[in-house]
């Protein structure tokens, strides 16, 4: 099978067109007569132009102007109206974040200048407007604190506010008496009030495993099996190249409707009119576009087995009636455990003769690794897979030729590098693992802007075209704001000084105004009521879409209350009624997150980082008790109704996915003894 006939394949799947797409060509009678017009020139050149006629719009030159061998010039491309409103929303993300960062210096300057605190104006204005007290930077300081800003994206995909470990970018004194709180949601168990509240039981069965015994079990845990299930009939060498091109596309497909919407690593129309058939042209041999589709077909199985569990019909390039999952007749091969294994154990056969290169392909395919075995719930396996896909990014990054970001192939490395980033420090962060180094090339890297990849005026070129791609695009751009503000709530607030007025009043109040007006500013298609229904959506990837945007609402509100909550517990004498009103509306915050209930966690298959969202529960879990079994009244009095059910829900996702992780099932085994 070449890549022609798959591209013929795919056209022979679909009816002609209104327009009469071939009708004149194989017809030699109707060649005096004007043959139908196969599509419409979006950029005609200026001399077809003038002439009123068709372009065929092919570059450098067009045909008429091949043909008669004269000039052929181009005008400047109008932007979309979807080029307007990504450029709108990048502007928006980078005001944002530099409204935070005079915030911060005129934090740090307060408190290295005493005298010059804060005037009276409402935090919007504070800043929104250059502080008279907040000095200027010189550009080599300001282009420091760029770069050790926190990546742009990785709360959004996470359940967990993480900013990217390393350099602060805020000047953190050394205030006498400070103690850090850590973000860990395992590291809930080690603060002392929360010790002496908790059940004896659950601190004997912890204090009986290692220090970091969520790392040591995943670390000895039996590795993924390598053996591969062959379907009947085929034999082991032969299997991969008598796969029909209705289970190449179907489970392609299934990738694409899913994960590669939520985690844009590759280019759709790229895969299927470049990666795709010099795949099945090699015949699945041991080279890069191999291993590209052979990951695909191994997620495509876990994204069937999503629309399965959650009653989608599959994508289907022809409309079609009537809803609900309906098994495909190649059904048996995704009945791997894990699902999609097969495929996979194919990839990482092939992956060994080709372990030293280090391109965007390279790249691409370690992150697909990554995005399985997180979907597999193997943190320790996808730690060093990310890491892999972070050292292609560096090798890109640091080659001598310079990367040009507005033109498709840079856009797909600034893709690429701000999903890695964002996998490495969720798993670094919970699990105390070294970095790879990519966090230092942060400040030099912009957000994607979804450049599509070049193509000619083909009829595939219709066949492939999402209309939901603004709508993700959107997500994406929407997770990169939300992170900045989660980031500057973990280094402005997460710090305890046992005194009134820590953390200040100003700066709470401001991660509050930053987050609603991330809320308010979402495009349209984006915005979510507190009574929205998540699980109202045409796929798998809406309904975890629009569930994540609500969820990220929810843990921000959650985490600003956090810190409060370790003061309470811990200083009760200097904790204020407005700080325990705090704690109110962080622990409600913390309740019914829709990522982790409902249809999100019935289609476990396509649920993003569950190992994450399962280590948050686990804190939150003994934070509720904590806070029902405190002494003091006021504490108590913070709990929210309806807390103990939402207990039980967190318990189910732990309870369930530990079947996948040794980690997350001793955590279900600890909080059983409370």
């Amino acid at each position: 099978m070449t890549k022609r006939s798959i591209e013929v394949a795919s056209e022979s799947s679909n009816p002609p067109d209104r327009e009469g797409n071939g009708s004149c060509d194989d017809d030699p009678s109707a060649s005096s007569l004007k043959k139908a017009r196969t599509f419409m020139a979006t950029l005609a050149c200026d001399t077809c132009r003038v002439r009123k006629t068709r372009c065929d719009e092919d570059r450098p030159r067009c045909g008429y102007c091949k043909a008669n061998n004269t000039q052929c010039n181009y005008p400047e491309p109008r932007a979309t109206k979807k080029d307007q409103s990504l450029s709108v929303a990048i502007n928006a993300i980078r005001r944002l974040e530099n409204k935070v960062e005079d915030l911060t210096t005129a934090l740090n300057t307060s408190r290295i200048q005493p005298q010059q605190a804060f005037d009276n104006r409402s935090p919007l204005s504070t800043v929104s407007h250059s502080s008279p007290s907040v000095p200027q930077l010189p550009n080599s300081t300001a282009n420091a604190h760029a770069r050790d800003r926190g990546g742009a994206q990785e709360v959004g995909f996470s359940p967990q506010a993480v900013g990217t470990p390393g350099k602060s970018p805020y000047a953190i004194l050394d205030i006498p008496g400070r103690t850090p709180i850590s973000f860990s949601q395992h590291g809930v168990a080690i603060w002392p009030a929360v010790r002496n509240i908790l059940p004896q039981a659950f601190y004997s069965a912890r204090d009986s495993l290692a220090k970091d015994y969520v790392v040591d079990l995943e670390s000895r845990r039996a590795p993924l099996s390598m053996a591969t299930a062959f379907p009947f009939g085929q034999l082991p060498d032969q299997w991969l190249t008598g796969l029909s091109l209705s289970v190449i596309k179907g489970l392609s497909d299934a990738y694409f409707a899913v994960f590669n919407r939520i985690t844009p690593v590759l280019d759709k129309f790229h895969f299927y009119s470049s990666t795709l058939g010099l795949a099945v042209e090699n015949e699945f041999g041991y080279d890069m576009e191999t291993c590209l589709v052979l990951n695909v077909l191994a997620l495509g199985c876990l994204a069937v087995r999503a629309h399965e569990e959650g009653d989608f019909a599959l994508p289907a390039r022809l409309r079609t009636f009537g809803t609900g999952f309906v098994q495909p007749e190649w059904y048996h091969l995704i009945l791997d455990d894990p699902s999609g294994l097969k495929f996979f154990n194919e990839a990482r056969k092939r992956i060994g003769f080709l372990m030293c290169q280090n391109d965007l392909q390279a790249g691409q395919f370690h992150m697909l690794s990554t995005l399985y075995y997180a979907q597999i719930v193997r943190p320790i396996d996808s730690w060093t897979t990310v890491n892999r896909a972070a050292l292609s990014c560096m090798s890109i990054l640091k080659s001598a030729e310079p990367i040009d970001f507005d033109e498709w192939e840079g856009d797909m490395i600034s893709r690429l590098f701000w999903n890695t980033l964002m996998y490495e420090t969720i798993l670094t962060h919970e699990l105390n693992l070294p970095l790879s180094g990519l966090q230092d090339y942060e400040a030099d890297m912009p957000l994607p802007k979804f450049t599509p990849y070049p193509r000619s005026k083909t009829s595939i070129s219709g066949l492939i075209t999402d209309d939901d791609d603004s709508f993700f695009n959107f997500h994406f751009l929407a997770q990169a704001a939300h992170r900045i503000i989660l980031t500057r709530v973990r280094h402005s607030l997460y710090s305890f000084v046992e005194k009134e007025g820590h953390p200040t009043p100003t700066v709470t109040a401001e991660m509050h105004h930053q987050l609603e007006q991330w809320r308010t500013n979402l495009p349209p298609a984006l915005q979510f009521s507190d009574l929205d229904n998540s699980d109202d959506g045409p796929s798998p990837a809406h309904v975890i879409a629009k569930a994540m945007l609500r969820s990220r609402f929810l843990v921000a509100k959650f985490h600003i209350g956090r810190p409060f909550l370790y003061k309470a517990l811990h200083a009760p004498a200097h904790t204020s009624p407005g700080e325990y009103a705090e704690i109110r509306e962080g622990l409600k915050g913390g309740m019914y997150w829709p990522t982790t209930m409902g249809l999100c966690t019935q289609m476990r298959s396509a649920l993003p980082l569950k190992f994450g969202w399962c280590c948050q529960c686990f804190g939150q879990v003994l934070l509720f008790h904590a806070v029902a079994r405190s002494p003091d009244p006021n504490v108590r009095d913070t709990l929210p109704e309806g807390w103990r059910d939402w207990v039980r829900i967190m318990m189910q996702l732990i309870d369930g996915c530990g079947q996948d992780s040794p980690a997350i099932a001793k955590d279900a085994g600890l909080l059983q003894l409370l």
